[in-house]
């Protein structure tokens, strides 16, 4: 008999916790679902106030409205045939960048551990021919052997860029988490 009442009690204590356990979860899901509906909310008036500020723009930006403004504050007019420019009286183009030579100098591979050799230019006969706009140098590096090269003493280590002041200390808000997190353009 004492086993059938321990048997007893055993059951009763869990059916009381299953039924707890069961509330909880039936709690948090309801917690859950009003949550993800607030959100739904949200998204939706973000979406309209963009959609309202695309037709306010839309509005401002009309065509005969900026022209107005520009009448009343711009002093415009006509292109003249006097400020048309000849492709003669452009700037030379600039020269080009050595960019691989530049990493391999920043890296300290140049020097020592590298050449640089100048192709000369083919030497021409100056009466025979009109003088040409002179074609850039080729430049040529030769690296020695990896047997020969050593390492260098210390490479630079940039320093990681800070974050913006304005964005540290802009304002977290309900439409940068919807980026974020994809939901929102």
């Amino acid at each position: 008999m004492k086993i059938a009442r321990i048997l007893n009690v055993v059951a009763v204590g869990a059916l009381v916790a299953a039924a707890v356990n069961l509330y909880r979860i039936k709690y948090d899901a309801t917690m859950h679902a009003e949550h993800a509906q607030k959100l739904k909310r949200e998204i939706t008036l973000e979406r309209d106030a963009i959609a309202t500020l695309k037709a306010e723009w839309a509005y401002l930006a009309r065509p005969d409205r900026v022209q107005t403004f520009t009448k009343q504050h711009l002093d415009l007019a006509p292109l003249g045939r006097e400020q048309t420019v000849t492709l003669a009286s452009l700037p030379a183009r600039p020269a080009p960048v050595d960019e691989i030579g530049n990493k391999l100098e920043a890296l300290g591979l140049m020097g020592q551990d590298a050449s640089i050799a100048v192709d000369p230019q083919p030497t021409a006969p100056t009466a025979a021919k009109k003088p040409v706009a002179s074609a850039p140098k080729k430049t040529t590096i030769a690296v020695k052997p990896v047997a020969q090269l050593k390492a260098p003493d210390s490479r630079p280590i940039p320093a990681p860029k800070p974050m913006p002041a304005e964005r540290r200390n802009a304002p977290f808000g309900i439409s940068d988490f919807l980026k974020k997190m994809g939901l929102a353009q």
